[in-house]
């Protein structure tokens, strides 16, 4: 940990360690909650990306259940984009680290008077207790995988081994005290695709040969260097699927900062192998996957969002069980590559990544994925 962050944490806990004599306890409210008599809810979600893809079924259940609630959400500058323009949510309020424009965000949320507000952290996290203590003191406040703060949550549940299983069924049990449970859900629920992030997908693969039906992705980017997969790899990877299948087409996908890379490494693959147009967003990104028929990633939101779309996805995972376990492909009971290093995937070979294509490919084509 870095030592801003060590930092950071240590003038929360002090934070905390004052404040919290002043933080309602949680109360004793009568379970199943009458969702009916509810309007407003906001979710406390100001994490990454992925946390926020992780979240969608959850907020689909709760309003095919109820559809008259308002949801509101509380997102952060990196995962804004994923949601902005989402008609899920009635209101979205942006957390920046307790600036001044927070606490203007906070008083906007207090005005809102909800009716129930879920701290989505799977974890204990002084910003969502502070956020859910001051969002008002009549809403039903709703935590889960909380141990310290879990006395000021009126529900709050805990994985019984401090994991639990994969991370959006886990998330799911949120919606526990409204009776709503996670078996009874879907569990996919995929971004909100604009018509224009859609119609510029339409130009791109227009441009593509007919022949090519068989669309296949290829994340390059991560947000750590230890789960970026090397380059000639990637490379290699493309030659060989490219040559296995004369219908397959790769196509490179890439963040902005690395578009030279992937300009160069899906040059050198050969003419069967494409990068995404240049400066797409998210949500064009997003549509671009939904179109897909496989995605090969390193552990990252892309894998989730792919999964949203029930896209199948051949995801590269370092030896971190816990990450793992939790953050693998969805409901995919094939599909996972992870190296024999507990930190990086650069040992993952070309090998077992094309073994396990096959497998999946296998599984499309007798319809078992």
């Amino acid at each position: 940990m870095s030592f801003l962050k060590t930092l950071e944490h240590r003038a929360k806990d002090m934070v905390f360690g004052f404040c919290h004599l002043f933080f309602r306890k949680g109360r004793r409210v009568p379970v199943p909650l009458d969702g009916d008599r509810m309007n407003k809810v906001l979710f406390l979600r100001p994490e990454k990306i992925g946390d926020m893809v992780i979240s969608l079924p959850v907020f689909d259940a709760l309003r095919f259940r109820y559809p008259h609630m308002k949801i509101s959400v509380l997102a952060s500058p990196r995962n804004y984009v994923l949601v902005k323009n989402d008609p899920r949510f009635d209101k979205i309020f942006l957390y920046r680290k307790w600036t001044l424009e927070d606490f203007r965000q906070l008083g906007a949320i207090r005005r809102e008077k909800f009716d129930c507000v879920f701290d989505m952290i799977d974890d204990d996290s002084v910003t969502t207790l502070f956020y859910s203590q001051l969002a008002g003191s009549q809403a039903v406040r709703i935590g889960i995988g909380k141990r310290r703060h879990a006395i000021f949550y009126d529900c709050n549940h805990v994985h019984a081994d401090g994991v639990g299983g994969h991370i959006v069924d886990n998330t799911l049990k949120l919606l526990d005290p409204f009776g709503i449970r996670e078996k009874d859900t879907s569990g996919f629920a995929s971004p909100h695709l604009t018509n224009t992030a859609q119609r510029r997908v339409d130009e791109y693969l227009r441009e593509q040969p007919r022949e090519s039906c068989f669309l296949v992705g290829l994340n390059l980017s991560a947000g750590k260097p230890n789960r970026i997969w090397p380059d000639d790899r990637a490379i290699e990877l493309c030659r060989h699927l490219t040559a296995w299948r004369r219908d397959l087409r790769m196509i490179v996908i890439v963040m902005p900062k690395d578009r030279e890379r992937g300009e160069r490494v899906a040059a050198e693959a050969g003419d069967n192998t494409r990068i995404i147009p240049d400066r797409l967003n998210l949500i064009e990104v997003s549509a671009l996957i939904s179109r897909l028929r496989l995605l090969i990633s390193p552990d990252t939101s892309l894998i989730h969002i792919a999964r949203s779309f029930q896209v199948p996805v051949v995801g590269l995972y370092s030896r971190a069980s816990k990450n793992f376990q939790r953050w693998r492909p969805y409901r995919q009971s094939d599909g996972t590559v992870v190296g024999s290093d507990v930190d990086t995937i650069c040992d993952i070979t070309v090998e077992q990544v094309f073994l396990q294509i096959q497998e999946v490919l296998s599984r499309i084509e007798r319809g078992t994925i």
